[in-house]
């Protein structure tokens, strides 16, 4: 169970996080060294020894290990990436990038997607180390870059490049999780992806008589 402070600090953390503007515009217009900067502060601050990994100047990764009280037991990864997809103030009511605090809720952009996770997953960290927590297997923690877009500077470069630092992990946990399916039949589904989405470019033409959507055309293509 996560300490008093650990709450106050996923807040904290959460808001420190959003201020730090990594928009990923694609095309490599991003820098996600800040982010990476200050979560490898806040991992070096409760003793752990993070890497700062890039493949593009800016584009920076975070990862480290904490090491399990079971070498025989598989590695289990804790991921999440530091940029965000663009926002535009005038669309907000709270500034995107505030991490303003209202109503009980953290405001901005990556609040949910997701730097949200990634200061859960620094403030659990730390609290495990106050508290004297050492995990049966290794966790290996990573904060990436590049996800919002091409994920070559992020996840594919440090699989490609850096592989040795996740060897031993039999599953990983990020985003998209952390919600349950209801079926109405009483049960609860919890989902588990086997794989991560990627890139195909694909040119379509499609033929027919242009029409509208609110008059039959059984030609429409």
């Amino acid at each position: 169970m996560a300490d008093a402070l650990a709450l106050d600090e996923v807040v904290r953390f959460t808001s420190d996080l959003i201020r730090i503007d990594t928009t990923n515009r694609g095309g490599g217009d991003c820098r996600e060294r800040p982010a990476a900067e200050y979560a490898a502060e806040q991992l070096s601050g409760a003793g752990l020894e993070p890497l700062l990994l890039e493949r593009t100047p800016g584009r920076t990764n975070v990862v480290t290990r904490i090491e399990g009280s079971d070498p025989a037991a598989p590695a289990l990864l804790l991921h999440g990436h530091l940029d965000v997809v663009p926002a535009r103030a005038e669309d907000w009511s709270v500034h995107p990038f505030s991490g303003e605090i209202r109503d009980g809720v953290v405001w901005g952009r990556g609040a949910v997607d997701m730097k949200n996770m990634d200061a859960m997953i620094l403030a659990v960290v730390r609290s495990w180390v106050r508290e004297g927590v050492r995990p049966r297997r290794d966790v290996v923690v990573a904060f990436t870059a590049d996800e919002e877009a091409s994920a070559e500077d992020g996840a594919g470069f440090l699989a490609e490049e850096h592989a040795e630092l996740f060897e031993g992990c039999s599953e990983g946990v990020s985003e998209s999780g952390a919600f349950t399916f209801h079926d109405g039949a009483g049960r609860q589904i919890y989902p588990i992806a086997a794989g991560e989405r990627g890139t195909a470019w694909l040119k379509l033409t499609a033929r027919g008589r242009a029409g509208h959507g609110s008059r039959v055309n059984k030609e429409n293509a």
